[in-house]
Order: C-alpha cells, then sequence, then structure tokens
C-alpha cells in the first residue's frame, strides 16, 4: 500500500491537486482579512468548514480519481497489483493532502492574527487562542476523513462535476441546518460544523454561540456531543472506505 500511496504522489505532483492544497487554506485567509478584519480569525474557520473545506475535498478527490478515470482505469487493471491496495494509495493521498492543507490553514491563520494584533494593533471582537485553533484543526482533520473515500467513490460512479454538486450541495445542507439537531451524528456532513460550535463556540451561521443568537441553543454547547462526533465520523469513515473498497474491487471481478 506504501508503494501505491508513492505512486499516487509522483502523479499529482505537479498537478492541480497539489496546488489546491494551498490555494483554497490561503484563499480562506484572504478572504477573511478583506471582508471581515473585526472577526477574522472565527471567519477563517467558519468559512473554511462550511464552504470552502468541502469544495477542496471534492475536487481534490476528483482531481486524483480523474486521471485514471479517463482512460476507463485501464492503466490500473493492468498492473500486477491488489485492486484494493491501489485504491487505498488514492485513500490515504487525499488524506494527506487534506491534513496539509488544514495545517496551512491554522499555521497561515494563526501567524496573521498575531502579526495584525501586535503589529497593525488590530483588535478582533472575539479572539480564539492558539490552543482552540490547534484542537479545531486536529478535529476537523478526524471528522472529515470519511470525505475522501466517499467523493473518490461518487467521482468513479458520477464523474467529477456531478460529485462537486452533489457532495458540496449535502454538505452544506447538512453543516448549516442538520447540524443543529439532535441526530447530528447521524449525518457526517453536519458533525464537523455542530463541533466546532463547542470547540470555537461559533454557530454554522457565523455568529457567536451565545444566548440571544439565531440558531442558538444550550444543547449546541454540550461537551458529549465531542466524543460522539469524533466516534461517529471515524466510524462513517471505516464504512465508507471498506465500502468503497470493495466496490472498486468487484471491477476487476467484472
Amino acid at each position: 500500500m506504501k508503494a501505491y500511496y508513492f505512486a499516487e504522489n509522483l502523479k499529482n505532483r505537479h498537478t492541480s491537486a497539489g496546488k489546491l492544497i494551498w490555494i483554497m487554506p490561503l484563499t480562506a485567509v484572504a478572504l477573511a482579512a478583506g471582508l471581515t478584519g473585526d472577526y477574522f480569525t472565527i471567519d477563517c474557520y467558519n468559512w473554511w468548514y462550511v464552504i470552502l473545506f468541502t469544495g477542496l475535498t471534492a475536487f481534490l478527490c476528483g482531481a486524483v480519481g480523474n486521471r485514471d478515470k479517463k482512460l476507463g482505469n485501464r492503466t490500473i487493471w493492468t498492473l500486477p497489483a491488489k485492486p484494493g491496495a491501489i485504491w487505498d494509495g488514492k485513500v490515504l493521498y487525499g488524506i494527506r493532502c487534506m491534513g496539509l492543507s488544514l495545517l496551512v490553514l491554522g499555521g497561515v491563520t494563526l501567524a496573521v492574527s498575531t502579526g495584525m494584533e501586535r503589529i497593525l494593533h488590530c483588535v478582533f471582537r472575539i479572539s480564539l487562542s492558539p490552543g482552540q485553533q490547534i484542537f479545531a484543526v486536529l478535529v476537523l482533520f478526524a471528522v472529515s476523513l470519511w470525505q475522501i473515500p466517499f467523493c473518490l467513490f461518487l467521482q468513479q460512479v458520477m464523474g467529477t462535476f456531478p460529485m462537486v454538486l452533489l457532495h458540496m450541495g449535502v454538505y452544506i445542507l447538512c453543516s448549516t441546518v442538520l447540524s443543529l439537531k439532535p441526530y447530528f451524528w447521524v449525518l457526517p456532513g453536519g458533525i464537523a460544523a455542530r463541533l466546532m460550535c463547542i470547540i470555537l463556540k461559533i454557530l454554522p451561521n457565523g455568529l457567536v454561540a451565545k444566548p440571544g443568537s439565531m440558531t442558538y441553543s444550550p444543547e449546541l454547547m454540550e461537551w458529549t456531543g465531542l466524543p460522539l462526533g469524533i466516534a461517529a465520523s471515524l466510524v462513517w469513515f471505516i464504512l465508507f472506505w471498506r465500502l468503497s473498497r470493495r466496490w472498486f474491487e468487484r471491477q476487476v471481478e467484472r
């Protein structure tokens, strides 16, 4: 499996997949700095996990899966290798890219916010501590792993453009509306936004999670939702990985 991960890394080294890792998080930081200076830090993260992150994952998986799909995966079927291991290599490469993009987002957000405060003497109405931001990045990574095998599978079945539209549409609906429901953990797309209410004290609509804010309720802040959400996301990740891997193997058997 390690060899196939490195193979995917080589195939996508100078493609749009590698560039998206940097472009998308830097775009989130630039937009937040330029449009909402007083709320810079919270908007960096809120815009990221509600909209931009799911777009990055979808386009990333589209780029990774489309290279072989254009040739009908014939270059893969002829290799003396297990199809499941090849699929694992694609998933691991996607996970690596997703993790790097989160590191870029967290690192740049922390550096820019510190510079704005100390050099430009900006005063943010809501500040996030470095500990909160690091913890948020780690949790976002854990609860977003399921998107990689899920989007790779959809890309193989329906193509890149329909996959991007479907994934982003369903995810945004889950993160902005259904994440507020008690059954949020059943819907993988709503878990990240719900857990950020607990960690960053930000509602999915970008407002501060406090009494009086639209859509706020005390239940959203209960810490019991944190382990539940993380555990449910990891279960979804394992399930999507195993099912998509089995599907990919069956394509060879046919």
